[in-house]
């Protein structure tokens, strides 16, 4: 059988996003590494390493709405590219941080940084349909875009300790840095098409925005095909929410394992998610989305049921292959239905209003998980995420409904 990859990277112009995109979460790795590293190295505080964090998730809830809609009203590609331009020049002022009272730095730079990768991803989302039109191909080039972030996260830690220990924390900062020079220049050799819509005449332009906000989240609620599977996915947020705060505590209580055991765990969903993202075009040409979507969100569920009653650490180490398998072809599949069903005009901010939804529902597993983990115990908060997660998958396959064709315009 013909390799659902080969027409794929026959495309010039995702074979140019996908290289770019590679390089530039690599780059990521290195800077990822690098600032809690040096937060702690200079400070000695977990809470100012923890700070570190939060000034780049917060940009996430509250920027990524109003960001959507001016992906929407401006050129994709440019955005795309000014955006890596700005990422690329904003991570430099961290090569000036030297004692514990400029460490303010790396927070700026983190929120800031953050702040403009809210305009990137959504706008390379919605690039995605414009330049892969075939919707199997669609699905296997989103499981390839999740697995160049799993390449980046494999290999980008590795190569980054290797590195800031040999030369220090500066190379992170310039190979992160012409990392997003590289993917700018890789996005400037595609060819993506622009299609210019009309906005109302004669409306106050904060009032335009607001409304085409609230146009999004509409959107999302009333499409048939669209608000069953948003549904879905926000309660499997709940369990994925949880499990982001307990898997570190539940593991050493349980097991006694250190950084090492931690690490190894990381690395067997990593693998597992690799080997997800590629087999994701073979998945697309045998399921139709819906099946596979409630397939995926089953077996995720059982392995966090598993994780929650296995005997021995050996076992987790393997389940938590399979559980980073099924999570990439799920969100590719997520991701493609609302590449087809949502008007190119409006793919920004329905984008963006969904990634809002989900950061704040994790947010609201997380605290919850915190709160009552101790309390009923963590390896039941692991088996109760399983069975949300089940449901989320038998609510899918009650509900969810096909995706057809999305329309050219919103009519």
């Amino acid at each position: 059988m013909k390799s659902p990859y080969r027409n794929l990277f026959r495309n010039r112009n995702f074979a140019a996003l996908w290289v770019g995109q590679t390089i530039s979460f690599l780059g990521d790795y290195f800077y990822l590494l690098a600032i809690p590293i040096m937060v702690n190295k200079l400070t000695g505080s977990a809470l100012m390493v923890g700070l570190s964090a939060i000034s780049s998730a917060v940009p996430m809830l509250l920027l990524g709405p109003l960001a959507g809609v001016f992906v929407d009203r401006w050129n994709r590609k440019t955005t795309m590219i000014v955006s890596d331009m700005l990422r690329g020049l904003l991570v430099l002022p961290c090569l000036l941080v030297k004692t514990p009272d400029q460490v303010w730095i790396y927070y700026l730079v983190g929120f800031l940084m953050s702040c403009v990768s809210r305009f990137f991803f959504p706008a390379q989302n919605a690039v995605l349909p414009l330049i892969v039109e075939d919707s199997n191909d669609l699905l296997t080039a989103n499981g390839m875009m999740q697995a160049v972030m799993t390449v980046g996260m494999l290999a980008g830690p590795a190569l980054a300790g290797f590195t800031i220990g040999l030369w220090g924390s500066w190379v992170a900062f310039i190979f992160d840095s012409l990392s997003y020079f590289a993917s700018a220049a890789a996005i400037l050799t595609m060819t993506i098409p622009h299609r210019h819509y009309e906005r109302p005449a004669g409306v106050h332009p904060v009032r335009a925005v607001l409304d085409e906000m609230r146009d999004g989240v509409t959107f999302l609620f009333k499409n048939p095909i669209l608000t069953p599977m948003v549904i879905g996915m926000m309660i499997a947020f709940l369990s994925t929410g949880a499990i982001t705060v307990i898997w570190v505590p539940y593991l050493q209580r349980t097991f006694g394992i250190g950084a090492e055991g931690l690490g190894i765990v990381d690395s067997a969903q990593g693998v597992g998610m690799l080997l997800g993202g590629l087999a994701t075009g073979f998945l697309a040409v045998r399921f139709k989305k819906i099946p596979l979507a409630v397939l995926c969100l089953t077996f995720i569920g059982l392995c966090f049921i598993g994780v929650g009653v296995a005997p021995a650490f050996s076992v987790i180490i393997a389940i938590s292959v399979g559980m980073g398998f099924w999570m990439i072809p799920v969100e590719s599949v997520v991701m493609t239905i609302m590449q087809i069903v949502v008007p190119d005009e409006k793919r920004g901010r329905v984008g963006s209003a969904v990634n809002a939804m989900g950061t704040a529902t994790s947010l609201l597993a997380m605290s919850a998980a915190s709160i009552f983990g101790d309390m009923i115990g963590l390896a039941n908060i692991y088996i109760l995420c399983g069975f949300i997660n089940v449901a989320a998958a038998l609510l899918t396959l009650m509900i969810g409904r096909e995706p057809e064709v999305a329309p050219a315009t919103s009519g």
